[in-house]
């Protein structure tokens, strides 16, 4: 389980790793919080922070250092909605993520 969390703390854009309550990971992204709301802009490309994510899981499964995974919490898109004159179309604008982490459950 050490070296797992080794190769997820290696990963462009992973701030830390941590273990929490049972077989929980708690990954922590680079970011900085947006002012004015609750949410985050993470630096760096969160579909290939992601994909980087599932694969040294997927490895670290095939390995046999546990059975299985599941996210438990991921990173959403918030969007910022905004009137377009008078008519009833609106805009959506990205205003940033949130939570700024993810939540890995470890099976074993």
């Amino acid at each position: 389980m050490e070296n797992l969390i080794k190769d997820l703390r290696e990963i462009d854009g992973v701030k830390n790793v941590r273990r929490q309550s049972g077989p929980v990971l708690r990954i922590e992204l680079f970011s900085r919080e947006v002012s004015g709301s609750e949410v985050v802009e993470i630096r760096g490309d969160l579909r290939s922070i992601s994909q980087r994510i599932v694969s040294v899981l997927d490895e670290a499964s095939g390995d046999g250092v546990f059975d299985s995974w599941e996210w438990i919490v991921k990173p959403e898109k918030q969007y910022q909605e905004t009137r377009l004159g008078r008519r009833k179309t609106s805009d959506r604008k990205e205003k940033g993520h949130r939570p700024g982490y993810y939540r890995v459950s470890v099976l074993k």
